[in-house]
């Protein structure tokens, strides 16, 4: 896993390396410069004769003056615009501004509302380097900063943007007024939050990680998850290995009229490498099931709620895990078994769909619940159960997500693109895979059976994890486009989706969507 620091632990660590280390900030500075010309140049090496580097009066503008100077002395011309007033930028981006100043570079101030250098000098640009502002930024963009992003963002030349594309939130990936679209980030230290939640991780383009020379601490809480991490989770069974100690999940899912969610849920539980799958559906729907699957086992309810619970309850005791809503139903007694199994089964259970929706804001009763559970939301049933709108959990997934884990004292999977996983400790961990094509109905299904799957085998936060992985790589090698894949083929994609990720090394490259190729082993 990799550490994803927000704009508190980056000056926590900077604080750190000059008070206990004993590292003078300015060097940090260096580092970072000289790291980012280096991934600059690994880039875009082609495309160095006429760099344009724009940045503002803050250290992330000192940044900026230090790849200025690397760019001279390697026999390159960069251009220097500074967007505000020479006498306000202090400290060491003052000390390497002035450097530049003396070996002659070309700088342009512009302390006003006439950009019209700025657009001349990026009319010529073969690059063009975004050092306005880092992670410090907290306020919207406004005034000749906007409209210099503007013209960065028009001027048709590929930008590189320092630590995070100026205007993006280093915490949340939310864009305060206006924000730089990068095709290179270089980012100083760690990865920042920001970087891996949309929109952020679009105006990111490829994220290169640089160090400046100082130890990242991996005491935070919230990672980002690494291909190499399913090994780990997911180690090769024993040679001797059965369906009985494979795991059985019980899924209690499926409607008359509803029992395709129940089959891709189960479907998802035996290729996520359940022994055994039992679909539990509601009176009326089992012949239906019985016609459409072979490897799947069903059991019968009967109409009235408690006779159902106690049939439950009784499959449930066999299992070590359950899938608790898919095409459920939202009828009264739709309604009543997902919350009484919400709270009184005695087995890991995953809720989703249905049952998330019967709960509603009823939080308490998770947080009493007999076993652990995991909720998987999407975005819009995240907010129903905080009583906010879509637009709030967006705007910041990782504090939603946090609060919802929270309040159900529960594990949660928010869905969505870069799906986050948190548990009511704080501890989070990010998918850092964009998969457009599971943007149809039925994936959510199959995620259901395939952390179920892994709950027979893994503590609910790793089996989350694992699960949320796997079923975004699974994605990506069953995806033929960014649309058009079928639920089901997620599912069958699964075990090779899991022994390609065998083969490929633990550090994953975040940036540019994933494609399936590089799955090869």
């Amino acid at each position: 896993m990799i550490p994803l620091l927000t704009r508190q632990a980056v000056r926590a660590l900077d604080a750190d390396a000059a008070a206990r280390l004993g590292v003078a900030t300015l060097v940090l500075m260096e580092n970072a410069g000289l790291g980012a010309f280096d991934a600059i140049a690994a880039r875009f090496g082609d495309r160095l004769q006429r760099v344009v580097i724009v940045g503002g009066v803050g250290q992330n503008g000192g940044d900026g003056w230090v790849v200025a100077r690397q760019l001279l002395a390697r026999g390159h011309a960069p251009r220097c615009v500074l967007i505000g007033a020479r006498l306000a930028v202090r400290g060491d981006a003052a000390a390497n501004l002035a450097t530049l100043e003396k070996l002659g570079v070309e700088l342009t101030c512009l302390d006003g509302s006439d950009l019209s250098a700025l657009e001349t000098a990026l009319g010529s640009a073969t690059l063009v380097v975004d050092a306005l502002f880092g992670t410090g930024l907290d306020r919207a963009i406004a005034g000749a900063n906007a409209t210099a992003i503007a013209r960065i963002n028009a001027c048709g030349s590929p930008c590189v943007a320092l630590d995070l594309p100026s205007g993006v939130d280093a915490d949340t990936g939310a864009v305060l007024g206006v924000a730089v679209q990068a095709q290179l980030t270089v980012t100083f230290a760690a990865h920042k939050r920001g970087l891996h939640q949309h929109p952020g991780a679009g105006l990111a383009g490829e994220v290169v990680c640089v160090s400046i020379g100082v130890p990242v601490s991996a005491a935070t809480d919230t990672m980002a998850l690494e291909i190499g991490d399913l090994a780990r989770f997911l180690p090769l069974r024993a040679a001797d290995a059965h369906k009985g100690s494979a795991g059985h999940v019980l899924v209690v899912a499926g409607a008359p009229g509803r029992t395709g969610a129940a089959v891709l849920s189960g479907l998802g539980a035996l290729r996520a490498g359940a022994g055994l799958v039992t679909l539990c559906p509601r009176a009326g729907a089992r012949a239906a099931l019985d016609a459409k699957i072979i490897e799947l086992m069903t059991a019968d309810l009967p109409d009235d709620v408690e006779a159902a619970l106690r049939v439950i309850h009784e499959l449930a005791a066999g299992k070590q895990a359950v899938v608790v809503g898919p095409g459920l139903g939202l009828d009264p007694t739709g309604r009543e078994l997902a919350r009484r199994l919400a709270q009184e089964l005695t087995v890991p259970a995953v809720l989703d769909a249905d049952a998330l929706t019967a709960i509603g804001q009823d939080l308490a009763q998770l947080a009493a619940a007999r076993a652990a559970r995991v909720l998987t939301p999407h975005p819009g049933e995240a907010a129903r159960m905080l009583g906010e709108t879509g637009a709030s959990v967006q705007a910041d997934r990782y504090a939603a997500a946090c609060r919802l884990a929270t309040q159900a004292q529960s594990v949660v999977v928010l869905k969505g693109a870069r799906t986050i996983i948190a548990e009511p400790a704080g501890r989070m961990a990010v998918c850092p895979l964009d998969v457009p094509a599971l943007a149809v109905a039925g994936t959510g299904d199959v995620l259901s059976g395939v952390i179920a799957a892994l709950c027979t085998r893994l503590p609910p936060f790793d089996a989350a994890c694992a699960g949320v992985l796997l079923h975004a790589l699974a994605g990506l090698q069953a995806a033929r486009s960014d649309r058009g894949l079928l639920a089901r083929e997620v599912a069958d994609a699964l075990p090779l989706a899991l022994e390609q990720s065998r083969g490929v090394c633990s550090v994953l490259a975040l940036g540019p969507p994933w494609r399936p190729a590089k799955l090869a082993t």
